[in-house]
Order: structure tokens, then C-alpha cells, then sequence
């Protein structure tokens, strides 16, 4: 570049004066390209300078990110092995439930058995009391015919002509009665019509005399109860209803 220049410069100037001229504009153009190097370094340089900043402070972002990740994960961590305590105790309650509910299985098992049993000792004691309620109903009745007549003939001077069970009809059938007295009262005829139970009720009293109200005889007909034991109700009604009551031990109601 300085040939070239210093050659233009010799059309104006002499050689010296080209030559000199010629050195120093090249040294003022390498002055003026090195100060725009360093301005433009300088430019580099503070640019860098705030990238690196940047990039320190994203560091550090990164670092708090990182640690808030990590303090998560600790979380997690507790979180999980406290879930898995908490399934390992479920576990545990589930064996205890399962272990329980054999044991319930088992007790109902043992109850069904026994329920089995109890219900066919039931059943047999059901067939022996049905065997010994049908023995006592015909010893009572074997009773009211031995003690019935003679309070009759005790109480009313009746003079006995039959005494017996029998079965008579209905106006809409027939019945067997328990005891069937015929004789007379005072020279009249009277059909006495008997029901022996061993506990008379009200609802029994008032059955049975519904029935005797429905036979049709010439004589005149008084109903007359035999058994053990008389409920209030039922004696009440008894008075009520004009019939009598004889007890198993004679006694004769209403006096």
C-alpha cells in the first residue's frame, strides 16, 4: 500500500517528500485501525463481561432450582417411606381382619352345628311332649269320667243313665265330644256336654260353647269344663255363659 501512495504522491511531491508523506499516512492509518480494534474488543469484552454475569446468575438460579429439587425429593422421600409404613401397617390390619374373620367363620360354623343339634333335640322333645300330651289328654278324660258323674250326682241329684265320649251332630257336621252325660234332673232329661282340657282359656270356653250351641237335642243340654288349671277370663265367662267347671280335684265352679 505504500508504493502505491508513495507513488501517487510524487506527481505533487519529490521523492523524499513522497516517501516521508507516505510513512506517515501509514502509521496514522495502523494508529486509527488499532484504536477501532480495541473499541471493538472493549465491546466484546464488556459484552462478554455481562454474559458471564448472566451465566453466574442462572448458575445460581439452576443451584436454588437444584436445592429446591432436592428438598423436594427429600420430600417425596419421607412422603413414600411414610406411605409404605402406612401399607405395611394396612398389612398388618389386614392379616389381624382376615385372621378375625377365620375365626368368626369358624364360630359360625360351630353355632350352625350346634343350632343343628339344638334344633333336632327340639323336634324329638317336640314328638315326646306331643306323645305325653296326647297320654294326658286321655288321662284326663278317663279322669272326668270317673269324677264328673259323681259331682253331678253329688251337686244336682242327677241320676246318671250314660257316660261316656260320643260324637253327636252339628247343624253343619258333627263333633266327638270329650264326655257326654245323659240322664235326669229331677225327673227331667238333661244331656250334659263335656270339654277336658288341662288349661281352659277364654278362647277355649268361648269355642267350646259356640259348638254345644249348635246341637240340636231334646233334652236340655248344660255345658260343663274339666282340667287343671282355669284363667280368670275363662271363669268369668263360664259364670257368664251359665256353664260349670269341675276341677281334677273335685272342685265344682260356681258354688
Amino acid at each position: 500500500m505504500t508504493s502505491a501512495l508513495e507513488e501517487k504522491l510524487r506527481a505533487a511531491f519529490s521523492p523524499e517528500q513522497a516517501h516521508l508523506l507516505a510513512e506517515v499516512i501509514r502509521e496514522a492509518y495502523d494508529d486509527v485501525v488499532k484504536a477501532k480494534d480495541f473499541n471493538e474488543l472493549k465491546a466484546i469484552v464488556a459484552d462478554l463481561a455481562q454474559a458471564q454475569k448472566r451465566t453466574e446468575e442462572r448458575v445460581e438460579e439452576l443451584a436454588a432450582a437444584q436445592k429446591r429439587t432436592e428438598e423436594r425429593v427429600e420430600e417425596l422421600a419421607q412422603a413414600q417411606k411414610r406411605t409404605e409404613e402406612r401399607v405395611e401397617e394396612l398389612a398388618a390390619a389386614q392379616k389381624r381382619t382376615e385372621e378375625r374373620v377365620d375365626q368368626l367363620a369358624a364360630a359360625v360354623d360351630r353355632l350352625s352345628a350346634a343350632q343343628e343339634r339344638t334344633e333336632r333335640a327340639v323336634r324329638q322333645l317336640a314328638r315326646q311332649v306331643g306323645g305325653l300330651s296326647e297320654a294326658l289328654g286321655g288321662s284326663l278324660e278317663d279322669l272326668a269320667l270317673e269324677v264328673v258323674p259323681e259331682i253331678l250326682e253329688y251337686r244336682w241329684g242327677m241320676e246318671i243313665e250314660f257316660c261316656d265320649r260320643d260324637t253327636l251332630p252339628l247343624r253343619n257336621g258333627q263333633y266327638e265330644f270329650d264326655l257326654v252325660i245323659r240322664g235326669q234332673v229331677q225327673g227331667q232329661p238333661v244331656l250334659v256336654l263335656g270339654e277336658v282340657k288341662s288349661n281352659i282359656t277364654e278362647s277355649e270356653v268361648e269355642r267350646f260353647l259356640n259348638l254345644v250351641a249348635q246341637v240340636e237335642a231334646s233334652e236340655e243340654i248344660r255345658p260343663l269344663f274339666f282340667g287343671y288349671r282355669l284363667e280368670r277370663a275363662a271363669k268369668d265367662l263360664i259364670r257368664e255363659r251359665g256353664a260349670v267347671m269341675v276341677s281334677t280335684r273335685g272342685k265344682y265352679f260356681p258354688e
